[in-house]
């Protein structure tokens, strides 16, 4: 449980450092509150998508003995998450107090929210896990992946940042409408923006019309493998 405090929390306090050195924008928020209400559902989604990479593995035995439908094992694993994101949520609202966050009927974009950002996790995580079964390396190449596409979302930096030019192909990544979501919604008392949030929408939708096939073609041949 100490963990779901402790990542967003440890790497809130480095960006803080790192801030330091580099002027980074933060919208005129306070960058601690800026930063941290990013990686509460950045921390969520890889910590998601890394507990589907093995989901499939790890249930070997109860895969090989009881009809299931495969699916469960991932979003089990999506699930289970969804507690360490409830943890890492109170020091959130603690925060948000503190600096004497104004928040209003616009909160209960939360739920729809969360409900995308699970349904994100999922999409790659259903992929990654049939992928897995097969070839451990994509199990083993996931924190590398989440590590880098990091780097391309706003959780360091505001999306206010990135040249408007590129904005359309930087909001193919659902993830930066998820972000920039939670903070309209905690941060600003406002809804999501509706352009970043509908591009999430369509690119979940379009993993999940991808993967979700593959899975379901891998999932036969699981129990020739385990």
């Amino acid at each position: 449980m100490w963990w779901a405090f402790l990542q967003p929390l440890i790497l809130m306090l480095l960006f803080n450092m790192l801030r330091g050195f580099v002027n980074i924008p933060s919208d005129g928020v306070p960058y601690i509150l800026f930063s941290y209400s990013a990686l509460v559902p950045w921390t969520f989604f890889t910590n998601a998508v890394a507990a589907c990479g093995p989901s499939i593995t790890a249930n070997a035995e109860v895969i090989k003995k009881i009809a299931l439908p495969r699916e469960v094992f991932p979003l089990a694993a999506v699930t289970a998450t969804l507690f360490d994101f409830a943890m890492s949520a109170i020091l959130l609202a603690v925060l948000m107090v503190w600096y004497k966050v104004q928040v209003g009927f616009c909160l209960l974009w939360i739920i729809p929210l969360v409900m995308l950002m699970a349904g994100t996790a999922f999409a790659i995580g259903i992929l990654l896990a049939g992928l897995g079964t097969f070839r451990k390396d994509f199990i083993f190449a996931t924190p590398f992946i989440t590590q880098a596409w990091l780097f391309v979302t706003p959780v360091i930096y505001p999306l206010s940042s990135v040249p408007e030019q590129w904005k359309n192909i930087y909001m193919l990544n659902p993830m930066v409408g998820i972000i920039e979501g939670f903070r309209n919604v905690l941060l600003r008392a406002s809804a999501p923006p509706p352009e970043p949030i509908l591009f999430a929408v369509f690119m979940t939708v379009v993993m999940l019309a991808i993967s979700w096939p593959i899975f379901r073609r891998l999932s036969s041949y699981f129990a020739d493998v385990l």
